[in-house]
């Protein structure tokens, strides 16, 4: 390849290389197709069920690349149920707040009034409507179903696979993880420039660890090669493994003592009694750190022992991504152990901020038209390779659907 041709690749790729094209990451007509052929047809993560815990507490998620706002709220019931945040009247938003607890959803243009059911309840001046049947007229409602207690929702409405059918292995894997002893110790957000498919790219291997994270955590996971990869149809998973030669320091010792359970500690399920399914740590080798979970499209599941994160990709446009890590641990009322989880927390918080680092100048990069195609190592990045392929596959599958429409 000549230095003038630098930017573009001929021929099949080298064994144990691939090349991942850059225009689906700049394209906003490949964009466009992304939303109505994924987002539009698939369960999507948008909360857990602990965030909404008695009847009347609801939460609203404004999801720009499904074109719309959800009101998901527990009923008497103490069903949880899912609606489009649209009044049936005149089409305005309902709910403005972004979480709250209430038993009627009072729209403030005309005042129509819907149960915590979706049911219209009430119609100011009823009977200029001409008999008008309420029972027609509730909030449309979602699909929506739980998994492990995450809250899933699609918005097609009527789903090709249940969520247990589109879950698939990766729903088995994880299957009887103890979700119900942690809460929510850390939440991050964040507005990045970029392409939500290039966002991601950055936290589905290691081979970054030892530049972007020489810092933070320098001795963990110096050779790559150690986390493992597997897929599941449209899901992935990777296994990491700890450097078994790191030496912590004296806060990093003290904490794992103080909370037994902690960020980038390995090895610690049989001291804590902690309830590891067999989908984790498949191989059973001491040096298991955790297990990274790929719910396609946009949802990534890391498992530790006595700990959780979750990472949420929500693309809002082809050069924009909003972004929310959420952090869980073990319940507890012991004020050491919580000194021990802060420092955890904080650990993590460092080390994920400083992935931020690459992603809105890589998206620049290729936005500037001198790469047609990314170079992946098959043996380190090869999730990058299987993620863009699971998106180029639902791209295509449906055009001729499409056609057929037009």
């Amino acid at each position: 390849m000549s230095d003038r041709n630098a930017g573009q690749h001929s021929g099949a790729p080298s064994p144990g290389i691939a090349f991942v094209p850059v225009e689906p990451n700049i394209s906003a007509e490949y964009f466009a197709r992304e939303r109505e052929r994924i987002f539009k047809h698939v369960w999507l993560k948008i909360g857990r069920v602990d965030e909404i815990p008695r009847p009347g507490d609801y939460l609203v998620r404004d999801l720009a690349i499904l074109q719309t706002s959800l009101l998901v709220v527990r009923g008497p019931d103490g069903v949880i149920r899912a609606f489009h945040n649209i009044c049936r009247h005149r089409g305005n938003r309902i709910v403005q707040t972004c979480a709250g607890s209430a038993r009627h959803f009072f729209c403030g243009f005309h005042g129509w009034t819907y149960d915590t059911h979706g049911r219209l309840t009430y119609v100011p001046q009823e009977e200029e409507f001409g008999g008008l049947d309420k029972d027609r007229f509730g909030l449309v409602q979602v699909p929506l179903d739980t998994w492990e207690g995450f809250i899933f929702i699609n918005v097609d409405p009527a789903p090709r696979e249940t969520l247990e059918e589109y879950l698939g292995e990766v729903g088995r894997l994880v299957r009887g993880y103890p979700f119900e002893q942690m809460e929510l110790v850390g939440r991050w957000t964040a507005h990045i420039a970029s392409n939500w498919k290039t966002f991601q790219d950055a936290f589905v291997e290691g081979y970054h660890v030892g530049t972007v994270h020489r810092r933070s955590i320098p001795d963990y996971r110096k050779n790559p090669r150690k986390a493992g990869i597997q897929t599941f149809g449209r899901h992935s998973n990777l296994t990491f493994y700890l450097d078994l030669q790191h030496e912590p320091l004296p806060a990093e010792a003290w904490a794992f003592k103080a909370g037994a359970l902690a960020f980038l500690q390995s090895g610690t399920a049989k001291e804590a009694h902690w309830r590891r399914p067999a989908g984790l740590n498949r191989e059973q080798k001491p040096n298991w750190i955790f297990d990274e979970f790929l719910i396609f499209p946009n949802f990534h599941l890391f498992l530790g022992d006595g700990w959780v994160l979750c990472h949420d990709f929500w693309p809002v446009s082809v050069d924009q991504t909003d972004w929310t890590v959420s952090y869980y641990l073990p319940k507890t009322d012991n004020p050491v152990v919580r000194i021990a989880q802060e420092y955890s927390k904080v650990t993590m918080r460092d080390t994920i901020r400083e992935d931020l680092s690459t992603i809105e100048s890589t998206h620049a990069a290729h936005r500037s038209g001198v790469l047609s195609h990314m170079v992946v190592s098959s043996a380190l990045e090869g999730l990058i390779t299987h993620h863009h392929d699971v998106v180029a596959r639902y791209v295509e599958e449906h055009r001729g659907e499409d056609r057929r429409r037009a």
